[in-house]
């Protein structure tokens, strides 16, 4: 079982009571508690930093959470609107974040909390195996 991270791992649910999920996998590269990727299909937090020194040991992704801050693009007047409440994200791999656009993106959940204009951070409620079915 996989130690939790530092504070860059933002889970803000319950694992006793709202639902979330996990999976295991050799990492093949350096990770960082809190970074967000796409491992083949299924959008994700990593929970576990992962040493350069480390690679090849076991990485744990969280591809569910209820409620889970994670990386956004920055929040402006302009693009306020489309990262309110109930709205779609999508996960951008190039630069591992989420943001209102579905282009080239993939979808991984919906806004929990409006943020603020300069926001660089949110929080939604992670579906990350939404991409297996869109």
């Amino acid at each position: 079982m996989a130690v939790l991270g530092g504070t860059n791992y933002k889970l803000r649910c319950s694992t006793n009571n709202d639902p979330w999920a996990s999976l295991e996998f050799t990492s093949e590269e350096a990770y960082t508690a809190g970074q967000m990727i796409k491992l083949n299909d299924v959008v994700g937090v990593i929970i576990n930093t992962i040493l350069t020194a480390a690679i090849g040991v076991q990485a744990v992704l969280n591809y569910q959470a209820a409620k889970i801050i994670v990386p956004c693009v920055e929040i402006t007047s302009g693009n306020l609107a489309s990262m309110s409440v109930g709205k779609k994200v999508y996960f951008d791999a190039t630069d591992e974040e989420v943001n209102p656009d579905s282009a080239s993106n993939t979808l991984c959940g919906i806004v929990l909390v409006t943020p603020s204009v300069g926001d660089e951070t949110i929080e939604i409620h992670l579906m990350g195996a939404l991409g297996i079915v869109s």
